[in-house]
Formats: structure tokens, C-alpha cells, sequence
């Protein structure tokens, strides 16, 4: 969840950063979705997903 969208949820305080207390949401890609190319994307390797402060995938390589 982003800033904005835990703060309209109310959940300012505990949601929308990487910080201590804050439950985070946040993917790792194996390369820099931001320089790789459309065609590419999709292809792009997911190393983990953290949802709700847990992981929810983690590749084997980790």
C-alpha cells in the first residue's frame, strides 16, 4: 500500500512506509523494472513479495 492509499484507508500510522511499526508492501525484482525494456517486463524475475509485512513469495535463490 502507498502513502496515499494508507492514508485514505485510515491506516497512516501503520501502513504506506518502510519504516519501524509500519507494515510493509513491497516486491523485489531480479533487475530494475525501470530500465528494462516493455518487452522484457514481464519476463522480469520476482526474487520476493512482502504483503501485509510477510512474505508471500521468496525465489529460491534467496
Amino acid at each position: 500500500m502507498t502513502v496515499n492509499a494508507a492514508w485514505a484507508a485510515g491506516e497512516e500510522h501503520e501502513a504506506g512506509r518502510l519504516a519501524v511499526g509500519h507494515r510493509p508492501d513491497f516486491t523485489v525484482f531480479a533487475d530494475s523494472p525501470l530500465t528494462t525494456t516493455a518487452v522484457e517486463l514481464p519476463d522480469l524475475p520476482v526474487l520476493l513479495t512482502v504483503v501485509d509485512g510477510r512474505p508471500t513469495h521468496r525465489d529460491a535463490s534467496l
